[in-house]
């Protein structure tokens, strides 16, 4: 799952129209290939984070911008719900994070350091035995008898869920570019 954000004017340009993504053939082939190209060349246009990388930054990006984003902002700046950010706001988003970011990297090592410190969890798939007794256990210990938790790797624990998450101060940034040519932003 990802986060797709469309600039909604990101270019003094007006905006090509959006393929039909169902169409088959080759005009509509030829249709998307212009589109993407067009998005690709256009600053503000486009910006894409994975579910692992947007949820630190749009955290990060409520926090400092408390002052700027409504509750709905806040919320539905996690849902693919299509939640829309004006202009303004978008604009105000990148110059707050062209104020902290000088501060980047720190919070990066300091989101870092806090994950490390995190205690190990007893896994969830074999109840901290190291081994699984499930109908997926039983029957691969029936092949290998030698087979543990493909979850722990046979320890009986394994990391936090939340250490899948990463935050990166190069996408910090990479987002306040976007959100300043953006011309305002859909989130889905």
């Amino acid at each position: 799952m990802g986060f797709d954000l469309r600039g909604l004017q990101p270019s003094d340009k007006p905006l090509p129209d959006s393929p039909n993504w169902l169409d088959e053939g080759d005009w509509a082939e030829k249709q998307r290939k212009a589109y993407f190209t067009w998005q690709d060349n256009t600053p503000g246009a486009y910006f894409r984070n994975n579910v692992w990388y947007w949820g630190p930054l749009w955290g990060f990006v409520c926090k400092v911008c408390d002052n700027i984003l409504s509750e709905d902002d806040i919320k539905y700046g996690m849902t693919n719900s299509g939640h829309v950010i004006s202009k303004t706001k978008a604009k105000k988003i990148a110059a707050k994070l062209r104020k902290v970011d000088d501060n980047l990297e720190d919070h990066q090592l300091d989101y870092e350091k806090n994950l490390e410190e995190l205690p190990d969890e007893s896994c969830k798939i074999c109840w901290g035995t190291g081994r699984r007794n499930d109908d997926i256990g039983v029957t691969a210990r029936n092949a290998d008898p030698n087979y543990t938790c493909n979850g722990c790797d046979g320890k009986g624990t394994r990391r936090p869920f939340e250490t899948r998450y990463t935050f990166d101060a190069n996408n910090v940034r990479e987002f306040g570019k976007f959100c300043d040519l953006s011309g305002g932003f859909e989130i889905s």
